[in-house]
């Protein structure tokens, strides 16, 4: 058995459910809209059934785009626990702060510590960045950032890492000092902040884009969770730079976008392998 991600086309915002190897679900961020509801929903049940439960919600970061429609979510598949940063989000008096907050107080949650690792049977999740006092310059930074690994018989490995909105400082000051290049290098790589340039852009360099944190991670292909927005996502520089720092699949595939793309599903394989499938 594998481990699957399933990148889910929410529009301008974040939702990925993995499958884990033991059988539990666990989504990643929630952006279900009044619009999207009904597609997103129907995805979700095509995946886990109708009568199916989410055993983890994972909050990246308290904006509303990877917490919209929680209650929603709930409603239809029952969220067991809930994991998050202990970070203040943006804006605490958004509807989509208060449910989420309401729901959080009303199931199990605990905050999640930066170098912590779970298993789920031959899945792995290396929590590689989280709440930190030495990023308090925006809660962005303090985004949960997740490498899921999958580990064969033999320890071969297939991955992908799930970068939530944090940013080039994030991975300067904090990630990169805490982890090898064998533990950051993964094959799939989920675009930062929607494919903003704030994942490349480090303020104490005026001349050129930080690109450290990508070289290690070393994706063969990038995914961006976008949809139509005002904040100019996906910045067309970083698109440049994710071009550049992804080595390919074997197509030749380096980016692959939700608002291009629709619904993108990952495979992670057992002897280090992995297949991906657009719809």
């Amino acid at each position: 058995m594998s481990t699957i991600v399933h990148f889910i086309n929410v529009g301008q915002g974040n939702m990925t459910l993995m499958q884990l190897n033991d059988g539990k679900n666990l989504c990643y961020d929630c952006n279900i809209t009044n619009n999207n509801e009904s597609d997103v929903l129907s995805y979700v049940r095509n995946t886990i059934g109708t009568h199916g439960m989410i055993d983890i919600f994972v909050n990246s970061h308290r904006d509303a785009d990877h917490m919209r429609g929680i209650k929603k979510l709930h409603s239809n598949f029952p969220i067991k626990k809930i994991w998050d940063s202990g970070v203040t989000g943006g804006t605490t008096n958004s509807s989509e702060y208060l449910d989420y907050m309401d729901l959080k107080r009303r199931v199990q949650s605990q905050e999640i510590e930066s170098s912590k690792i779970w298993t789920f049977a031959k899945t792995k999740l290396r929590i590689m960045n989280s709440k930190n006092d030495n990023l308090s310059h925006n809660h962005n930074a303090q985004s949960i950032v997740i490498k899921v690994e999958h580990y064969d018989v033999f320890g071969k490995v297939s991955s992908a890492m799930l970068a939530g909105d944090s940013d080039a400082i994030s991975w300067k000051d904090a990630i990169l000092n805490n982890y090898s290049q064998d533990s950051l290098k993964s094959q799939i790589l989920l675009a930062a902040h929607h494919g903003s340039i704030s994942f490349f852009d480090d303020p104490s360099d005026e001349q050129n884009y930080y690109t450290d944190h990508i070289e290690q991670i070393n994706p063969q292909m990038t995914i961006v969770s976008v949809g139509s927005n005002s904040h100019g996502h996906p910045d067309d520089k970083a698109i440049e730079l994710y071009e550049t720092y992804s080595t390919g699949s074997k197509n030749g595939t380096k980016i692959k976008r939700t608002d291009k793309h629709g619904n993108i599903k990952l495979e992670l394989k057992d002897n280090g392998s992995y297949s991906l499938w657009s719809n």
